[in-house]
């Protein structure tokens, strides 16, 4: 999978078909005239509704079985059916533009663009008659009103991207609306939506029509010529992608609303009633869920679409939601540690398999279609269900829960490696092996014992709050702003950071604060004869960014005023680069880098380069001593116990073990696509 493709998946575009035909008239007239008769809509609004149902026989169906919705002061009723877009107008109105309506009193109409006419008034109606009636100046009048609605709900609700892959899925509310105007012109009456007005403003964005202009001109003839041509195009094989896009937009499921009865003694109106049902979405709604409850249901949804989809099995399902004891995780030959589950569920949510990721795609977008299944959200996923398999107050599982979001860096959710139930001790031979095979650079890839290391470790220094997420705030106001997972990455580029991680998963395990050791692995104590614990600082500046070191403390040893030394010389070189970004800075006459315009005498020129040679020399030798001297197996940890057939941890017996990255007697391990295939 190529890092392009890592980067972002999208929705998958739901499959469209040849459009129905747009309904003979007498179909239309039959509904118009049940409508009339049934719930009393004048001759006028009947007719706008049943011009705009693509299936006039479903109306007719649905008026046998209305939907009622309770509203302050009464019911609403309505009909659930199939709208032609092209036919709906979305509000003019639009209640979100409210803040930003420029009125007479403040600002005269026709000062600018913006307050060219008067905002539109608010809808009245006739008693409980289900319909409504606006005053407008014009068409004119009107169609500016609906383009300055488009703009600010495009801008502040925009809908076109999951649209354009979904089509509308849920349904709008509309209602029979006659717009009257003032300059004597005939009115227009058209379905307006009361509630999914951002919804139909992105379909018609998309179709390409203006909204007003659309409804008047979507004659019996334009719309038989439309669907014809789309579905030639179908037909033959040659339509495009906004071809389908545009598809998915023509129709739009609805609630027509076509009565209103009130509690006997209130005098609600009808269009009273509308605004209540629009309030109790948008004034007052459900309490959204927010950013926790919201992914805690979509990795459970996760979940259990890979479960449906046999890769993973229903014990590995709960054991990843947390959901079984850590006894029965032992009994059922599953890691009971928090640390080994965490590092599983992360390659979970960043598995490269095709079929596994989408699995993941469809579980989310069956919650949400807006949604983009990044790289980041998936991880926001794994850590929700990470965090459930510790045990702290409720802040402290909020904070670890914010800070395993950044917990993990790109070479974890990047690269492949395979999540394995190896000891700790197991783990870090060999990751200390891989690392002394082939140190690399700063920025060179990870070998996956190390990766899985890094995995397991976040999860330890994060909840056990020695690594913090939220560096550079307005109350942390940190210089070193590298997020969790750029420290474990740097960590496990060196052999100390390597054995850090490696106590940070031990003491992790025991209950115990996490300890410093050296580079050997042993736990370091201080002067007062006590174990020295990490925290945040420590780790960043004994793990400082490549290039830049840290001088420490106090100088007491050679080997820190070697540390010191260094510290001075990383600063020496940050110093020199500032330096020549502040030559090629300086600009002459004509706009251009004045030194490269001029130049600099060879005198000058040659004495530089020559020191900086051997300054490269120097340093490059440094290095290769360095990798030289790790690369020896003489320089393992001295708690570790290493006999004859050591070396052969990454050989024999850990391939058997390693192969699928699971218990080869566990059933439940079967799916080769979750752990790794």
């Amino acid at each position: 999978m190529t890092a392009k493709h890592r980067q972002e998946e999208h929705v998958l575009p739901r499959p469209v078909g040849p459009l129905p035909d747009y309904a003979l008239a007498r179909a239309r007239n039959t509904a118009a005239e049940k409508l009339t008769e049934v719930f009393d809509l004048s001759t006028e609004a009947a007719a706008c509704v049943a011009d705009a149902v693509v299936d006039p026989a479903e109306l007719r169906k649905s008026i046998e079985h209305p939907l009622r919705t309770a509203v302050p002061g009464g019911t609403l009723i309505a009909l659930r059916t199939e709208l032609w877009t092209r036919k709906v107008l979305p509000d003019p109105r639009n209640p979100r533009l409210g803040p930003k309506r420029r009125h007479p009193f403040a600002v005269e109409p026709g000062t600018d663009e913006e307050s060219r006419f008067a905002p539109v008034p608010d809808p009245t109606s006739d008693g409980v008659k289900p319909e409504l009636y606006v005053g407008v100046e014009s068409r004119e009048h009107l169609t500016w009103a609906s383009v300055q609605a488009k703009i600010h709900v495009l801008d502040m609700n925009d809908w076109r991207q999951s649209i354009r892959s979904q089509g509308v899925m849920t349904a709008v509310q509309v209602v029979a609306t006659e717009y009257q105007y003032s300059d004597g012109a005939p009115a227009l009456w058209a379905v307006t939506t009361a509630e999914g007005s951002s919804r139909v403003t992105a379909t018609h964005d998309i179709l390409g029509v203006v909204s007003v202009d659309s409804v008047y001109d979507s004659t019996d003839r334009v719309l038989r010529t439309h669907i014809k041509r789309v579905n030639e195009a179908l037909e033959r094989g040659n339509a495009q992608p906004k071809d389908y896009e545009q598809i998915r937009c023509e129709r739009v499921p609805a609630e027509i609303i076509v009565g209103f009865e009130p509690h006997r003694g209130v005098s609600n109106d009808f269009a009273t009633a509308v605004k209540s049902l629009v309030a109790l979405r948008h004034v007052d709604p459900p309490r959204e869920w927010g950013e926790g409850p919201e992914n805690e249901s979509l990795a459970d949804g996760c979940l259990f679409e890979l479960e449906r989809r046999g890769l993973i099995t229903n014990l590995k399902r709960r054991w990843l939601a947390a959901a079984i004891t850590r006894a029965q995780a032992e009994a059922s030959h599953l890691s009971a540690d928090p640390a080994i589950r965490a590092a599983e569920i992360v390659r979970v949510f960043t598995h490269d398999d095709a079929e596994h990721r989408d699995a993941l795609r469809t579980a989310v977008t069956a919650q949400s279609t807006r949604k983009r299944i990044s790289p980041k959200l998936l991880i926001r996923l794994a850590a929700a269900l990470i965090v459930r398999g510790i045990s702290e107050d409720t802040a402290k599982m909020d904070r670890s829960r914010r800070y395993l979001q950044d917990g993990y860096g790109d070479a974890v959710r990047g690269n492949d490696w395979k999540p394995t139930q190896r000891s700790a001790d197991e783990l870090l031979t060999a990751a200390l092996n891989e690392h002394r095979e082939d140190p690399g650079p700063s920025n060179s890839p990870l070998g996956p014992h190390r990766l899985e290391l890094a995995a397991r470790s976040a999860l330890p220094l994060i909840a056990k709050g020695v690594l913090f997420g939220d560096r550079g705030t307005t109350s942390n106001n940190q210089p070193d702003r590298r997020s969790p997972g750029q420290v474990i990455d740097r960590m496990v580029r060196e052999e100390k950071g390597i054995c850090q991680l490696h106590r940070a998963l031990i003491d992790f395990g025991a209950g115990e604060p996490i300890r410093v050791v050296d580079e050997a692995g042993n736990v370091v104590r201080g002067t007062d004869g006590q174990d020295q614990k990490v925290n945040d600082h420590y780790l960043r500046a004994n793990f400082s960014p490549a290039g830049q070191m840290h001088a420490p403390t106090s100088v007491v040893t050679a080997d820190q005023e070697l540390e010191a030394a260094l510290a001075h010389f990383g600063n020496a070189v940050v110093a020199l680069v500032a330096a020549m970004d502040k030559v090629q800075s300086v600009v002459g006459a004509g706009g251009e880098s004045l030194v490269e315009e001029k130049g600099v005498t060879t005198l000058h020129t040659n004495e530089w380069r020559n020191r900086l040679r051997s300054v490269d020399d120097q340093v490059s030798l440094w290095g290769a001593t360095y990798s030289r001297k790790h690369r020896s197996l003489g320089t393992q940890p001295s708690h570790l116990h290493r006999g004859e057939g050591d070396d052969s941890v990454n050989t024999a017996d850990e391939d058997e073990d390693d192969e699928d990255g699971r218990d080869n007697s566990e059933e439940e391990f079967e799916a080769e696509a979750v752990t790794g295939s």
